[in-house]
């Protein structure tokens, strides 16, 4: 057997297809340069097609790459953190931007799409000291700053490989010879040239703040690594640290007696503890239970002194007693207030969660253990009133799992208040445009009211600040020698002294969200005036997820106004999140998360059930909650996940509207678009094969020589019209929904059919015109799919006749302007009413149980004389034996059931016997409708439960009723087809 190798597809002849079929071997294809009749595979196999990967190599990118070009398109992917492997987030988003990256590429557009990796500070800290403790039994302390980054570097170097090797399996076509890491020589150069800016301008600066501090990380985090867990009442959770669970959901009543008087006032708190450093009580003004207390000093019972009343507004008189406990070291309202009214902030809670006082009974000690003692030692004083269970939310470190607290702590912090203006500003006053346009508010919101943002991080993976200090104070440098001659030129030092001065580098790091907010520009070579950033620089749009509206997209804005004077880009696009078919969020806790790798290769539950198990060894969920995740697993996939593809993946994922704030997932739409892919493959297959018969090769010119050929055309056109549309908005789905809805209910479900007549006995002029057609239309199909589905495109567009050297990436995307002058609009409406009589004849003929034989069919109709035309259309695809059409107006009695289909026409299915026939054909449609009625109860019944109790997401409930609205369609159709028996018989 000879096996011939061409553009990496493999060709052979037809006299060895039986012989491969029986080895089972499927790599082959068709090779139209010898003039051999050949065939493709018998099925679509997503391996084999996916094998090639020439959609994502560089050869890719350079060839349609011209920098003449005069448009420029320029993006950047949202870097995947080096934590792990890519989820389906990072998947949806990749696809997203590949469909509009090709879209772009394909109408001639000069493309650059970077791709690049996030050193996630926080994150990778976490977990590669989990990975050195679980292997090594030690942590970063024990083997030093030094040999703990190498650790990571190693680490680095392996998860980059794995994720470019995950995003080329997406078929992606990144730019990679631009390829960053946010800790490389270029990326620390940017940041080195921010952070000096910043303090030279005196935007950046150091003070006390109160800050998220998580004691497990021994670090501060951003409001974004916080999860906040919602708590109903008595609840005990385990903490890491602690050797039993902590109780939360409680909130205890404390009185604080009046100095030198029986009297009281009851504060209400959940964090007793706290109570060692309290510097006041609040009360509302308007609270009348609280009038005339101005003057009045509270005793404080452990730190033996006295502390105010005070006033104010934003005490909440329903909560509680009504009176507050003020703790400004540790709750942030509290620190608010005590700023505002000049109170002193008595820190009790230091970095490692352990009390700090001088009241030697709890110094020392664990948090919660102290929490446990101050109620005790309150109750013995005859202080303590009560508690009670409370409805409360703790706020989580999404990294280790402790408890936030809140402390002060000496930070940087840039002052945004300016940059945070004119990022609001450029929204209301149209510079920036952002859609869904319902995160407008939150922009607002959140810009309005920003902060100052605390930008150092007390970790030792980062981007190392820049800053150094001296006697002389702090000065930001490159490095270590530029800051002493900075120090020597500003305070005109002699030589001596600078080769003696002490001068030591700030141990904190950045903020990684601050080296990420550089990319726009970083990315081209910023702060290099480089030809790339002339070019490329502002992008042409931001697309990522909503949850970092305001930590990424919001400080890329102001940074990039900031430094480089423009907005770094002016369209953001918002993506939702991903949840699962029941609307929860995908949790490894869950068992509902899904693995792209897992969609694309296929698993078994016992594979996905080992993967569950490793992630509980390895810490990334608790054994207690692997169990429940087992449950979880095994309901959502009984039989594991079928080998679906990336070209079934990547359509799934866009296939609803990405711009909702929740986008479901269900694998079962994933092996439906392999079905869809199988279609494209089999319609190919199909024309190949009549192609190849006849022998034709040209197709540059068709001419349509009938009725339906017109009609195909005209419907290409109004769907390429809408697809471009579609692009145009960033509405992807609408794109899959006008494509599927074009190439299965049009192109193979009809038109197909009514070629196959010509094919097998027209005349050779007319099998060439049809042969051509199908190609064109083919053709188009093709290139109008690749942005979504490259892997299948890319293989079938090759092998059409002439195409063996062409790309499908490399050529045209339709252009509406092309394909509007097929647009007919009187035939599409003809073919309309045709498809509706051929599906009312379907569904006549299936609901009875009818066979072709029996099926004879007559039509009275108004619109005759339009539907003569197409009656062989009609009688070919309803599978109709016998097609009769009779005037509307026709007094003719029939023996029939009746369907009705607008109000222009009437379908008469013909019973051969009388009312003894009538009664059984009534008989069995009962029956039927009976047991369709008990579905549609039961479905409204579990859809009743699920709503009482919270279990259904709107996908699901859309999907369910769906299904109960085409089982009361065909209740209807039955129930309509009874009534005309009624009619004519004395049943």
């Amino acid at each position: 057997m000879y096996v011939v190798k061409i553009n990496k597809i493999v060709f052979l002849n037809n006299k060895h297809l039986k012989k491969i079929r029986r080895v089972g071997c499927c790599c082959y294809s068709i090779d139209f340069r010898n003039g051999q009749n050949q065939i493709l595979p018998m099925k679509y196999e997503p391996k084999i097609v996916e094998n090639s990967k020439y959609t994502i190599s560089d050869n890719f990118i350079s060839q349609n790459s011209n920098s003449n070009h005069k448009k420029k398109f320029s993006i950047i992917l949202p870097p995947p953190n080096i934590t792990g492997s890519l989820h389906l987030g990072h998947a949806l988003t990749v696809t997203i931007q590949d469909i509009i990256v090709r879209w772009h590429r394909m109408n001639n557009v000069d493309v650059v799409w970077v791709p690049g990796t996030d050193h996630a500070g926080i994150a990778t800290q976490v977990v590669v000291e989990k990975k050195l403790y679980a292997e090594e039994n030690v942590n970063r302390h024990d083997i030093g700053r030094k040999a703990f980054n190498e650790k990571i570097m190693k680490w680095k170097n392996e998860k980059i490989t794995i994720i470019r090797n995950q995003l080329k399996n997406l078929g992606v076509t990144l730019d990679w010879d631009r390829e960053f890491f946010t800790m490389d020589e270029k990326q620390n150069k940017a940041v080195c040239e921010a952070i000096i800016r910043l303090f030279d301008n005196q935007l950046l600066y150091r003070k006390y703040a109160l800050v998220n501090w998580c004691c497990s990380l021994q670090s501060t985090v951003s409001d974004i690594e916080i999860d906040h867990k919602e708590i109903s009442g008595r609840t005990h959770v385990s903490l890491p640290g602690t050797s039993k669970p902590v109780e939360f959901g409680i909130l205890t009543d404390i009185a604080y007696k009046f100095h030198n008087s029986d009297q009281e006032i009851v504060v209400s708190t959940t964090r007793p503890e706290t109570i060692l450093g309290d510097v006041a009580v609040a009360v509302n003004p308007n609270d009348d239970r609280y009038k005339g207390l101005d003057n009045v000093k509270l005793w404080h019972p452990f730190r033996k002194c006295t502390i105010p009343i005070i006033y104010d507004h934003s005490i909440d008189k329903d909560f509680g007693t009504g009176a507050v406990k003020l703790t400004p070291a540790h709750d942030i309202l509290d620190y608010e207030l005590a700023s505002k009214h000049n109170l002193p902030i008595i820190s009790v809670i230091d970095e490692f969660g352990k009390i700090s006082c001088e009241y030697d009974e709890f110094n020392r000690l664990p948090r919660y253990e102290v929490r446990t003692a101050i109620v005790q030692k309150l109750n013995e004083m005859n202080l303590l009133k009560g508690t009670r269970e409370h409805k409360m939310s703790i706020p989580i470190c999404s990294r280790t799992g402790d408890v936030i607290e809140h402390l002060p702590k000496l930070q940087w912090f840039i002052n945004c208040k300016e940059m945070a203006k004119k990022a609001s500003d450029s929204l209301r006053n149209g510079e920036l445009t952002i859609e869904p346009s319902h995160y407008h508010n939150q922009w607002l919101l959140w810009l309005d009211n920003s902060k100052d943002w605390c930008v150092s991080r007390q970790l030792w993976w980062g981007h190392r600040l820049p800053l150094f200090e001296t006697k002389y104070g702090w000065v930001a440098a490159y490095n270590k020698n530029e800051a002493i001659k900075k120090i020597g030129a500003k305070f005109k030092l002699p030589e001596e002294e600078m080769a003696t001065l002490d001068i030591k580098q700030d141990e904190d790091v950045l903020d990684t969200w601050f080296s990420s907010s550089l990319l726009p520009f970083s990315s081209f070579g910023w702060p290099d005036k480089t030809e790339d950033l002339h070019k490329y620089y502002p992008l042409s749009f931001m697309e990522t997820g909503h949850d970092i509206l305001t930590f990424w997209v919001a400080r890329m804005v102001m940074l990039g106004t900031y430094l480089t004077g423009s907005l770094p880009f002016k369209n953001v696009i918002l993506h939702g999140m991903i949840h699962d078919i029941h609307g929860r969020k995908m949790s490894k806790s869950l068992g509902n998360v899904v693995d792209p790798e897992d969609v694309i290769n296929g698993i078994s539950l016992e594979d996905l059930q080992k993967k569950t198990h490793a992630s509980a060894k390895s810490g990334v969920i608790s054994y207690d909650e692997l169990e429940k995740a087992l449950i979880g697993q095994k309901k959502l996939f009984p039989k594991g996940i079928n080998e679906c593809g990336t070209d079934a993946l990547r359509i799934t994922l866009v296939s609803q509207n990405i711009k909702n704030q929740v986008i479901h997932f269900n694998v079962n739409d994933c092996n439906r678009n392999r079905i869809f892919c199988n279609k494209v493959w089999q319609a190919t297959r199909f024309v190949l094969m009549w192609v190849a018969e006849k022998n034709v090769s040209d197709y540059t010119t068709v001419v349509p020589i009938n009725c339906t050929q017109l009609w195909i055309l005209s419907r290409l056109g109004d769907c390429v019209s809408k697809i471009n549309n579609s692009f145009q908005n960033y509405d992807i789905y609408i794109f899959v929904t006008e494509f599927k809805k074009f190439f299965i209910n049009e192109f193979c479900n009809v038109f197909l059919e009514t070629c196959k007549p010509i094919l097998a006995h027209g005349t050779n002029d007319e099998i060439q015109a049809t042969c051509k057609m199908l190609l064109f239309i083919l053709d188009s199909s093709l290139r109008l799919i690749n942005p979504i589905m490259p892997f299948l495109s890319e293989t079938l567009y090759c092998v059409l006749p002439g195409k063996n050297k062409t790309h499908v990436a490399h050529t045209k995307f339709p252009e509406a302007i092309e394909y509007l002058k097929w647009r007919n609009e009187q035939i599409d409406a003809d073919m309309n009413m045709v498809n509706d009589i051929i599906t009312a004849i379907r569904k006549l003929r299936s609901i009875n149980n009818f066979n072709k034989v029996q099926s004879e069919i007559i039509i009275l109709s108004k619109q005759q004389q339009s539907l003569k035309k197409y009656e062989d259309i009609i009688q070919q695809l309803s599978g109709t034996s016998s097609l009769c059409f009779l005037e509307d107006n026709s007094n003719s009695k029939f023996n029939s059931i009746t369907d009705i289909v607008g109000d222009h026409t009437e379908i008469h299915l013909l019973l051969k016997g009388e009312s003894l026939e009538y009664k059984k054909y009534y008989s069995i449609l009962n029956l039927k409708r009976q047991r369709l009625q008990k579905q549609v109860n039961k479905m409204k019944k579990s859809r009743s439960l699920n709503k009482e109790n919270h279990t259904m997401s709107d996908y699901f409930e859309e999907s369910q009723e769906n299904k109960m609205h085409s089982l009361v369609e065909e209740i209807n159709r039955i129930t309509m087809y009874m009534n005309t028996i009624k009619e004519k018989t004395l049943i």
